[in-house]
């Protein structure tokens, strides 16, 4: 039910009263909760001065962390969990009318405004032939560019309403009832932009349980993240829904490990808890992973290598199942390339089968060889058909070998996070190790930085070869699909540096990137205890941030309740 600003204000002021509706969302210390009902405070006043004292209502999502990132949209499991930073609301509907952003923060311009049926007379015929059709005509992509900001940018900001379209257009185009309501919407955030806590998909999720709240209407959680999954397609990236299954599906103890039916359906959730001796580490790099056209190209062209690296490792499976003892069933049974994994195939064989996968392949060959498959993927991650303007080579084994590392690492962790002893969790630092390795460009040593090339050197024909050998004849230890990286690439000197650093540190068990890669945070697995985090600290604070001039920000994972709505409660 909304309340008016000056109703909310009154009761958040109250520190008692602050303290019952907040707490269920953040947890009980103090200094959490402090912040908490300042941000509040601060954007109900921020709303009152643009909009009025209306009734509201008060929304918000948080920040997710990801310990197998890159592989939600292969059909992978991943471990996921909220984090006290969140992207917060206060929102007034409008009876048929536009929606009018606000923003807290005042690099950002003061208001933005769209209505969505004007955004769907863009393309009025692309919109009658479905979501994905009106999201690539030509018009609409023009126009989400206008409002895109240029990377650095740090004036002026319009960016946030790319957006909070997505997900109006994408609830439109789900539920036509909403053509009633529009939102005067006034928005606050302390998700570090560009950080690899998906302070975008916050932006979506929390404007997609807003505007649902406000015509009344509950869907299920798991089908809101898809809506939201396919919502921010709009902005240009071809990710999966994983960020907003965590943060509709996270909750305030522990991680939930969610395997997806690619691009967008969830298949299984399993909550799991997080051991009480361990703790996770936030670890800023001061280095911004934005979506700008750079990097968007960027993590499309890995999602690009992705699907002809399914396709390549499917078509081997057809032609030598016979030879490899595999029989029809097993290959039907296969959609998609987190379904080629260990309790599937034998290691053996998706070895085998990954020698048959070229190592790279140039768009020209892409599109002779799957022409049909070739046009919609590039459409799709690029934009264009046009192979003359797609990146010159596809690394198609290392995005292979990269992704299967990852579904067999997502099938582990679960238990390795149940049992919870000192061998599971030095199991489970290895693994995190692992992943950022099939990220990593940079490798540090006796105090000198070169390429690594660890991960490529792991590709050949030789290594596949041993690798099945060593299978075949029972050892599994070392050659276990769970401990190859591949190579993927998306790291920065900057987050290799970080990993390096932290991992010499007593008490650190693993460490790797989080979200989607060229800048952000690292995520650091350690034993519990403030001399461990002090470590972490001061070690970062000597041989990163002071060296490079950077602001050091470190800092204990805090999870809280998934996104939704913030109920004022009767006794308030």
């Amino acid at each position: 039910m909304s309340r008016r600003c000056s109703e909310w204000r009154r009761v958040l002021r109250d520190g008692a009263a602050a303290c019952r509706i907040l707490s269920p969302v953040y947890g009980y210390c103090p200094r959490t909760l402090a912040h908490r009902r300042r941000r509040w405070l601060e954007v109900l006043d921020r709303f009152a001065d643009q909009f009025g004292d209306r009734p509201v209502r008060l929304c918000r999502s948080p920040a997710r962390i990801s310990l197998n990132p890159h592989c939600d949209h292969q059909g992978a499991w991943v471990p996921y969990g909220t984090h006290a930073r969140e992207v917060v609301a206060v929102c007034g509907t409008i009876p048929c009318g536009p929606f009018e952003i606000t923003n807290v923060d005042p690099a950002c311009q003061p208001l933005l405004r769209f209505r969505v049926d004007e955004e769907i007379a863009v393309a009025p015929g692309a919109w009658e032939q479905g979501w994905f059709t009106y999201i690539e005509h030509p018009a609409v992509v023009e126009r989400r560019l206008q409002s895109l900001d240029v990377k650095g940018q740090r004036r002026s900001r319009t960016g946030a309403i790319n957006y909070v379209r997505a997900a109006a257009l994408r609830l439109r185009a789900a539920y036509p009832g909403l053509s009633n309501i529009g939102l005067q919407m006034a928005l606050s955030g302390d998700i570090t932009q560009a950080s690899g806590q998906s302070s975008s998909s916050a932006l979506v999720v929390m404007t997609a349980c807003a505007l649902l709240a406000a015509a009344g209407r509950r869907p299920g959680r798991r089908s809101l993240a898809r809506l939201c999954g396919e919502a921010e397609w709009y902005v240009g990236t071809r990710g999966g829904s994983g960020d907003h299954a965590a943060m509709l599906l996270g909750r305030r103890a522990g991680l939930t490990h969610i395997c997806f039916a690619p691009p967008f359906d969830i298949r299984a959730v399993r909550p799991s808890p997080f051991p009480e001796d361990c703790q996770l580490i936030l670890v800023n790099s001061r280095h911004r992973s934005e979506k700008s056209a750079e990097e968007r190209l960027l993590f499309n062209r890995g999602v690009f290598a992705y699907r002809f690296a399914f396709r390549a490792l499917k078509d081997a499976l057809e032609r030598y199942a016979p030879e490899l003892g595999i029989g029809p069933a097993v290959g039907a049974a296969i959609q998609c390339l987190g379904d080629f994994h260990t309790g599937r195939l034998p290691a053996a064989v998706i070895y085998r089968l990954l020698r048959l996968v070229p190592q790279a392949a140039t768009p020209y060959e892409l599109q002779a060889r799957w022409p049909d498959v070739f046009a919609a993927a590039a459409r799709s991650c690029f934009g264009t058909v046009d192979p003359a303007v797609l990146p010159s080579e596809i690394p198609l084994r290392g995005a292979a070998l990269y992704g299967l590392g990852r579904v067999d690492r997502g099938r582990v962790m679960p238990r390795l996070l149940a049992r919870g002893d000192k061998a599971a969790m030095d199991e489970f630092g290895r693994l995190m190790s692992i992943t950022h390795d099939g990220d990593r460009l940079i490798t540090h040593a006796d105090g000198r930085a070169s390429a690594y090339m660890g991960g490529v050197e792991r590709l050949t024909d030789e290594w596949m070869a041993r690798l099945a050998a060593a299978c075949a004849h029972g050892g599994r230890s070392q050659a276990a699909l769970r401990y190859q990286p591949g190579s993927y690439g998306a790291s920065t000197p900057e987050l290799d540096q970080i990993v390096d650093i932290v991992r010499r540190v007593d008490g650190v068990l693993g460490a790797g990137l989080m979200g989607a890669g060229g800048g952000g945070f690292v995520l650091v697995l350690a034993w519990e205890g403030e001399p461990v985090l002090a470590a972490v600290r001061i070690a970062l604070e000597r041989d990163y941030y002071r060296p490079l001039g950077k602001e050091p920000e470190v800092e204990r994972w805090q999870p809280t309740a998934p996104a939704g709505e913030l109920l004022l409660s009767a006794s308030g």
